[in-house]
């Protein structure tokens, strides 16, 4: 995998392009900053292989294959020879084997000498570094993450970061010892693992250790900073950013780095003018699974951004009557062929139709989204952009809950509820 860098922009970030993949077409090109797709099982969710490709255009694409998503198929993988790509029939995209989805939340714990836990289908799969390189040495992708410690977020102790930066310099020296002998790696790209929690020192400490062992990474891959899931949308923006801006400034500026999780379009921003390059597609992905369609404005020109929503709940009854797309102006299959009103319907009765059409939607909007930043990066004005979409009226996490029982919830209120929810549930059952 090369990278080159293209544009560093005074305020807005940098610009670049990927390239490189040996068993792909030379031309094959990715613009960064960029989207890696997110996967479930080797698929995009509740979208078929035929309409990616309606929705992405014929051009190859940066796929995200989890190894907490795909363990359970190893043993398949194996029997048919031609590795992940091959065996869920997408060869002709880059294939980025990664530890855990970034859209499941993590389950913390569980540390065991020498070995990290992967939680599967099939329940807690330990991982030793050979058995890992086993696996990647199966799955074949064209770039990989080493396994490595990255059970920490804001909440995480000293020791267990220090923990954390100690294991994942043991695991990737020795992931990096089969790397460099295996035959059947020899095209592969590595990332690097900044990790460490929010302790400065040790992210220092990680970024110095993969600076020794540069010459085996072709790219850095920045973790440990929240638990996945939803609660990358939540996180607090503030000492995140400080810990990504420290760890940026001392990375070379010739390889990309990847950083991965369902954070708001606000965050990504953000993120972008530190020198994050790559994000993946996990925050469409989860607003789908809440019923939602991304409606954020990323035009600039926009007038109605201070009375439009930041995304619209299809479930809610008062798109019942509503013939119209999910957002104005909107170009995809979803927009130009359905409405809120049939969607709605959809959601009423139970139809898979209904969870397709708003992924079609929120990845195209998304997408989009990511073209408006490169040419805001272009432009040296992602600081605009920034202020453009804070203006929007912002539909709290909340807003289900108090729909449902007629009042507001705060966070302690919003988990309390939820828990009650949940255990009716199982006594019912």
């Amino acid at each position: 995998m090369k990278f080159v860098l293209e544009t560093v922009s005074k305020c807005s970030g940098r610009l670049g392009s990927l390239s490189g993949v040996d068993r792909l077409a030379s031309s094959a090109k990715f613009q960064t900053p960029a989207l890696v797709l997110h996967t479930k099982g080797g698929s995009v969710p509740h979208l078929s292989k035929e309409v990616l490709h309606y929705l992405t255009g014929a051009e190859p694409q940066l796929m995200q294959y989890s190894l907490n998503g795909t363990v359970h198929m190893e043993e398949a993988v194996r029997g048919c020879g031609d590795g992940l790509s091959g065996f869920v029939a997408q060869k002709e995209s880059v294939s980025l084997l990664v530890l855990r989805d970034p859209a499941e939340p993590c389950q913390p714990g569980y540390h065991e000498k020498d070995v990290v836990p992967v939680f599967g289908r099939s329940g807690r799969k330990n991982f030793t570094a050979e058995s890992y390189m086993s696996l990647v040495e199966a799955f074949r992708p064209d770039v990989y993450v080493p396994l490595f410690d990255g059970d920490t977020d804001g909440g995480s102790s000293k020791k267990r970061e220090q923990r954390s930066q100690e294991r994942t310099e043991t695991f990737v020296e020795q992931c990096l010892e089969v790397h460099r002998k295996s035959e059947k790696l020899k095209g592969a790209s590595v990332l690097g693992p900044i990790v460490g929690g929010y302790n400065k020192k040790l992210r220092e400490k990680s970024v110095q250790f993969v600076e020794r062992l540069k010459d085996d990474f072709a790219g850095y891959f920045i973790a440990g900073l929240h638990s996945n899931g939803i609660s990358a949308t939540e996180v607090k923006a503030a000492p995140l950013l400080d810990i990504v801006s420290s760890v940026c400034q001392q990375l070379p500026s010739e390889k990309p780095r990847f950083m991965f999780g369902a954070f708001t379009p606000q965050l990504v921003l953000e993120l972008v003018v530190r020198g994050v390059d790559i994000f993946d597609t996990s925050y469409p992905y989860l607003k789908t699974q809440q019923n939602r369609a991304l409606n954020f404005s990323f035009d600039t020109s926009d007038s109605t951004v201070a009375t439009r929503k930041n995304e619209l709940d299809l479930t809610d009854a008062c798109w019942a009557e509503d013939f119209t797309g999910f957002v104005d102006g909107c170009q995809c299959l979803a927009c130009t062929k359905h409405t809120k009103a049939y969607t709605h319907h959809l959601y009423n009765t139970r139809e898979m139709l209904a969870p397709i059409l708003l992924m079609i939607h929120n990845l195209h909007h998304y997408f989009e989204f990511f073209k408006a930043i490169r040419r805001h990066v272009a432009q040296d004005t992602v600081g605009e952009l920034i202020a453009h979409i804070n203006k929007h009226v912002m539909v709290p996490v909340t807003d289900r809950v108090a729909k449902e029982t007629g009042k507001s919830l705060d966070g302690a209120e919003l988990k309390e509820s939820v828990s009650v929810q949940v255990e009716a549930k199982r006594v019912k059952v």
